[in-house]
């Protein structure tokens, strides 16, 4: 590569010409109906023409080959997607897309075995995962963008359908994984260790069927977040305690600031468990049903760490501190700790037909609650407050959604040429948020007073239909509408310490919409799929989005209630290529959205307000090269995947923050890229080497961010990850693995985990 080249380009260069070599993929596709996967069979895949969308998937097997530590492994090396993982047991993994961040949760669907696990009931709410344990996962496909009427208007990003074992006859498996990880950052180095331990049984017994799942996951993060001062923040008057330990650093920003701790609980200790518990009945050879019952506990803990300390060495938590000969405050609930328990439980049942061709129907319900949900945090630094003291208490209990699916499909038969779906479904989601005074925040028995409360239920009834018609031989056109009905209602905020009314009741709203779709594909021969698709997706507000917040003074902070739905205008163009060596995917694609939802600062006011807005247009275009190479180079069993994706995301128009129009969208890089290699020998040894890109994406929606390579910035990455695998015999195998092979220090914001060393083992028979 020339020495001109930039240095950001040389992981995308080195792809390229395994791009252009002409070999092809074997991609797997999910069946969209009923949320079931087509099943891949030797090298050749049987192209569906009736799918309006673009797909991506990934089986058990080769999962096995890869890390996958948590669920949401499964989607690391998925084309022009990330997940935003810190750490191992981070509960806040979000998915970004083509055109969304990982700031814009809401627009990420994720059903388990078709049951809804995305939580839209906060900003930094992740879908699930805990729900289902890596244990127990056979499939995960992806799809792309609202081009399918039988998904909410949330797809206007991403759907992720993971599938679990069915088993079929007596099976069982455990698995014991333990990791470490090296973090070193601001001049501080340590070691940060967790264990995780599943196990799986599962049974046919004639015409009944059952699994059971157990997981439990400790682990501990590395700092999340610290405390930060901008140097020219401080004051040349006199006082202060003189302390050494300051960190100075550029921040994103290029101003010079230094940290003097990490803070808000940055240290995080976790037990997870889960349980789950599924069971399934064949009154017949096509009446089905199955039942699921999941629930997830997490005890946590949270503390902080500072760096200060003054002439004879001690501690400084909290008060004024002078720093190069300025003076600055630091707050006592800086480095507040905290103790938090979470209780989720999952129900949901599904009575359904299996017909070969023909009409088959399926009526599905389900249930997330919250049954605990309460956060313990002090008032003061953690060496005060392991004595006790006063606190807050934030409860989330009673917060949850429900939802319900009705559905009927009909297969066509020979000589017929329509392929219908026709469905009704509706969703309801609460949220329910208090927070109270503690006299000892380590016992919430010590309540003493309700400090703040936001309250609020929003619903979405819809009804859609779909027809893949096949007009000619090689020719299908997929229509679809989607009609849905949103209401929000009983929104309540309450701030006891407000200077004007403490309680706002905020009215009820509803709004309707219609989103069209249409898809034509084209099999212009055996080994060439063309489909052009376009589509409108409506992705109204959440729950959190129109009611959790907070209020200063007379204005709302954080959240609005009169915020208007997402509406994405989206196109797909794209060709797939398919010969016996496998699928060579090119799609080019547009997501033009018009009032994006994102949190933004209105300057168009005085005094200037921030808080969830609606941003007027946003526009994403793109190029996605897809490859999947099942015997790579003519050797059984080595597997090729690689991805490239250029986005050209821009803020067109935002009249509430000028300064960001025509300026690059948050978090949606210019260019992500993935290549992983897999091997599978048959016998007794098997691995992989992979390598993931990002390229510049900026934090600001003004890009300001000129420094992004540190803490609070979003950084560019080339990331190395590897696994061994060595089968003992038909039933044990052990596995060693490196996350961050070349410990990359890289940022989202927050700093991502460094070099992480695990091993593991499994029995299953």
């Amino acid at each position: 590569m020339p020495a001109s080249q930039p240095s950001h380009l040389r992981p995308l260069a080195a792809l390229i010409p395994l791009l252009v070599s002409g070999l092809v993929q074997a991609q797997g596709v999910a069946t969209e109906r009923e949320l079931t996967p087509v099943s891949v069979s030797g090298q050749r895949t049987t192209l569906d023409p009736n799918l309006p969308t673009t797909t991506a998937s990934v089986t058990r097997e080769e999962l096995d080959l890869r890390s996958f530590t948590s669920t949401e492994d499964a989607l690391t090396y998925a084309p022009n997607l990330t997940i935003r993982k810190r750490y191992i047991g981070d509960r806040n993994a979000l998915i970004g897309g083509r055109s969304n961040s990982t700031l814009q949760a809401q627009r990420g669907l994720v059903y388990v075995d078709g049951y809804l696990i995305s939580n839209f009931l906060g900003r930094f709410n992740a879908p699930r995962w805990n729900i289902v344990s890596p244990e127990e996962v056979e499939r995960v496909d992806v799809l792309y963008g609202p081009f399918s009427a039988i998904y909410p208007g949330n797809s206007i990003g991403t759907t992720v359908a993971v599938s679990t074992r069915q088993p079929k006859q007596l099976e069982a498996s455990a698995r014991v994984l333990a990791y470490e990880q090296r973090f070193s950052h601001f001049g501080q180095s340590d070691s940060y260790r967790g264990d995780e331990e599943s196990a799986f049984l599962g049974q046919r017994l004639g015409d009944f069927s059952f699994s059971i799942g157990l997981n439990r996951l400790h682990s501990e993060s590395h700092p999340m977040q610290y405390q930060t001062f901008l140097v020219s923040s401080g004051s040349a008057a006199l006082g202060g305690t003189p302390v050494s330990g300051a960190r100075f650093y550029t921040d994103p920003e290029g101003k010079a600031r230094f940290a003097v701790g990490s803070n808000s609980g940055a240290l995080e200790v976790a037990d997870q468990t889960q349980f789950k518990l599924r069971g399934a009945y064949d009154f017949s050879a096509t009446l089905k049903a199955d039942l699921l019952y999941a629930r997830w506990r997490n005890d946590y803990s949270r503390s902080n760490e500072t760096f200060l300390r003054d002439a004879a060495g001690n501690e400084v938590w909290s008060g004024q501190i002078r720093v190069n000969g300025l003076r600055y405050t630091v707050s006592a609930a800086t480095w507040a700790p905290g103790d938090g328990l979470e209780e989720h439980e999952q129900m949901g049942a599904r009575l359904f037909t299996r017909n070969a061709r023909g009409w088959n129907t399926s009526l599905q319900v389900s249930r997330y609650r919250v049954l605990t949900d309460t956060l313990r945090s002090a008032n003061n630094p953690d060496p005060v407050a392991d004595a006790g003291g006063a606190g807050t208490d934030a409860d989330g209990q009673g917060t949850g959604w429900t939802t319900f699916e009705a559905q009927a499909t009909y297969t066509p038969g020979a000589g017929e040429s329509h392929a219908l779906t026709l469905g009704l479904h509706a969703n309801r989601y609460v949220l329910e948020n208090h927070t109270y005074a503690l006299s000892n925040w380590k016992d919430s028995s010590s309540r003493t007073s309700e400090t703040q409360n936001s309250l609020g239920k929003t619903s979405i009834t819809a009804l859609y239909a779909q027809d893949a018609w096949r007009f000619l031989p090689d020719w299908t056109l997929t229509g679809g509408v989607r009609f849905e009905r949103f209401k929000a209602f009983d929104g309540s905020q309450y701030i006891a310490a407000a200077t004007t009314d403490p309680r706002i009741e905020h009215a009820s709203r509803s709004m309707s919409a219609t989103s069209p779709k249409l898809s034509l594909s084209w099999a212009a021969s055996d080994t060439w799929l063309l489909r052009a698709s376009v589509a409108k997706g409506v992705r109204f507000p959440t729950v959190a989005e129109l009611y959790q917040g907070s209020r200063s003074g007379t204005s709302i902070v954080n959240n609005d209630p009169n915020l208007k739905p997402e509406i994405s205008y989206a196109k797909d163009l794209t060709a797939i290529n398919e010969t016996p060596l496998g699928t060579l995917r090119f799609t080019l694609f547009e997501d033009d959205v018009r009032d994006t939802i994102y949190q933004q600062t209105n300057i168009t006011v005085t005094p200037n307000v921030s808080n969830v807005q609606n941003v007027d247009r946003v526009r994403t275009r793109g190029l996605e090269v897809a490859l999947d190479a099942p015997d790579f180079a003519g050797v059984h069993g080595l597997r090729l995947n690689t991805s490239v994706s250029l986005n050209h995301a821009r803020t067109l128009k935002n009249d509430n923050f000028p300064d960001a129009e025509n300026k690059n969208w948050v978090r949606v890089p210019r260019v992500r890229a993935t290549l992983l290699a897999s091997y599978e020998s048959g016998g007794a040894w098997g691995g992989s080497v992979g390598v993931r890109y990002s390229g510049r994406q900026y934090n600001t929606l003004d890009n300001v961010d000129s420094n992004p390579d540190t803490y609070g910035g979003t950084s560019s990455y080339t990331v190395a990850d590897a696994k061994l695998r060595y089968r003992v015999n038909k039933h044990f195998e052990a596995s060693v693995g490196i996350d961050n092979l070349f410990d990359e220090r890289y940022f989202v914001s927050h700093p991502y985990p460094g070099r992480t060393v695990y091993a593991e083992a499994r029995a299953h028979f």
